[in-house]
């Protein structure tokens, strides 16, 4: 038992919320920009983006956010920047971890799940975010692991910002290093299975080749 009443049938289950950086030149994907140029970077953030927030908009029943980073050059007024169905907000300062602990505290909030996802997972799909649903039916607080010792999905039902806490971002010891903390926080948590995203050249071209066939290989 949470103490919380189980929401109205005809209102939301959850929300998810897309964490993105603004497209920019030169402001995204910088390792894949080191090999391949801030317009390929810039063109892969785009693709990636944008077939992200087609899987979120195709998860039936939650509100939909696209939560993003304004980088260096301030906010923009482009309205058009949050598609048809979803809620434009702003990260706010702090690393990586403080920023996704302060969305998933609002989200939570509203007294439902918050699903937190970012912007470079391909395999990422509406299958993934109706675990992440389903998972948070029994535990504190799910992660989607990725293959580089990170995750692309973090989903929550109560505000647990400790978990977020001096991690080494970017790093391949953030999934070992939010277990610790899991641990500490005395959370139950779950893992689902673990996706690959996108950060350099080998990861774009794998991408690439997933896009032609349909498999990610090895």
């Amino acid at each position: 038992m949470n103490g919380r009443a189980d929401p109205p049938a005809s209102g939301p289950r959850g929300s998810v919320i897309v964490f993105a950086r603004v497209p920019r030149l030169g402001q995204v994907k910088s390792r894949l920009a080191a090999t391949l140029g801030d317009a390929v970077a810039l063109e892969a953030h785009r693709q990636l983006l944008d077939a992200t927030l087609a899987t979120v908009g195709a998860c039936a029943g939650v509100e939909r956010w696209l939560c993003l980073a304004d980088g260096q050059g301030g906010p923009p007024t482009d309205a058009d920047l949050a598609p048809a169905g979803f809620r434009l907000s702003w990260q706010r300062e702090g690393d990586l971890g403080a920023r996704m602990a302060h969305a998933l505290r609002e989200g939570v909030a509203r007294g439902l799940p918050a699903v937190l996802v970012g912007c470079d997972c391909p395999p990422l799909d509406v299958r993934v975010l109706e675990s992440a649903f389903a998972a948070l039916a029994q535990v504190d607080i799910v992660f989607g692991p990725t293959e580089d010792g990170g995750y692309a999905l973090v989903g929550a039902r109560r505000d647990l910002p400790a978990v977020f806490a001096n991690i080494d971002w970017g790093s391949d010891r953030v999934m070992a290093q939010t277990r610790e903390r899991l641990v500490c926080a005395g959370a139950a948590w779950r893992e689902l299975p673990a996706l690959w995203d996108v950060d350099d050249e080998a990861d774009w071209r794998r991408w690439q080749h997933w896009r032609t066939t349909g498999n990610a290989g090895a």
